[in-house]
């Protein structure tokens, strides 16, 4: 990856809340970096680590009294962990903006679309509320929402599940940021709506050389939209490569169980679905050596035991397993 062209780099990312039973770390060394015009996928089951990586780069969470930090995020070179936070809300939105997966409960419900997008413009460029709104306008107009003069002046509860995902995405570009991150954004949206919201989401990514980091559960976006992928699992990533090349040959066993959870619409209609045996435990009951060994059916003693490093198996592909599916003549 060209050094120049990165935008986003995260090392040894780890994030750790106060709770009754202590300080327990929901994210745990995580590495990544995020180019122009790049989008990286993150995936991984409920309770893996993908929202609360992305919200603590943004500096979400409440640090003076339940959480604590570590490594660094690099926007263009700056540690924005060593910032001030008076500082890191000026960057929000206007070099690194997000896009939750509820946008009712995102939006404000007191006011009229248009305004809020206006608000962000008005806020981080220092523009008078006038042409704030002539440039709110023009972003309503340029995420594809039908007859904007009407929508602008709408509330969100009038507006369809899509569209407020649209205003969303309006609000988290209206300064051009150069990293947009996008929460599970079509969760809760109709086939059609998803597959016209992501492609909004890539025309953007094109047209203002911006890098995405899309989080989502459903690999068939995935592999339509992102460039290179992320598999995390209980706060670490397990896997990492071109989306393409960890599709077609998964080395985690994690990785190859996610694959094969997946419905076919040909073969065997009374085949039972393929699932992934247990749950992801809790952060209070991290067990000893690989995270994923209990679950694993590949799993031995050393696995339970040692834990393994994020390691390098060919170039651009990561795996933490000490035995990839590619090492045991497995290929999926």
């Amino acid at each position: 990856m060209d050094k120049n062209e990165i935008v986003l780099e995260v090392k040894g990312l780890s994030t750790a809340f106060r709770t009754e039973k202590g300080w327990l770390k929901a994210v745990d060394g995580v590495d990544f970096q995020v180019k122009r015009k790049e989008i990286l996928g993150i995936v991984g089951e409920s309770g893996c680590g993908k929202s609360v990586t992305v919200q603590s780069i943004m500096r979400l969470y409440d640090e003076k009294r339940t959480v604590k930090y570590g490594g660094e995020v690099l926007l263009e070179g700056q540690n924005l962990f060593q910032i001030p936070f008076k500082e890191m809300r000026r960057i929000r939105g206007e070099k690194i903006s997000m896009v939750f997966q509820d946008s009712l409960s995102a939006l404000n419900p007191l006011m009229k679309v248009g305004p809020q997008i206006a608000e962000a413009i008005y806020i981080h460029k220092k523009v008078s509320e006038k042409i704030a709104m002539v440039q709110a306008m023009d972003m309503i107009q340029a995420v594809g929402i039908p007859t904007p003069e009407k929508r602008f002046y709408q509330y969100p509860h009038e507006l369809s599940g899509g569209m407020r995902q649209r205003v969303m995405i309006a609000i988290a570009l209206a300064c051009y940021p150069m990293i947009l991150i996008a929460d599970e954004p079509t969760t809760a949206l109709d086939v059609t709506i998803q597959a016209q919201i992501l492609e909004l989401m890539k025309k953007l990514n094109r047209e203002m050389d911006m890098g995405i980091i899309l989080i989502t559960h459903d690999l068939a976006v995935v592999s339509q939209t992102c460039e290179r992928v992320l598999v995390m699992y209980l706060g670490q990533v397990v896997e990492e490569g071109n989306t393409e090349e960890v599709f077609c040959y998964p080395f985690h066993p994690y990785t190859v169980s996610l694959m094969e959870s997946i419905p076919h619409m040909e073969g065997e209609r009374n085949k039972p679905l393929t699932t992934i045996k247990g749950t992801v435990p809790l952060l209070n009951q991290i067990p000893n050596g690989c995270r994923f060994a209990p679950r694993c059916p590949k799993a031995n003693e050393k696995c339970r035991k040692e834990s393994p490093g994020l390691i390098s198996i060919t170039k651009g592909r990561k795996v933490r397993c000490w035995y990839p599916v590619e090492e045991r003549g497995e290929r999926t």
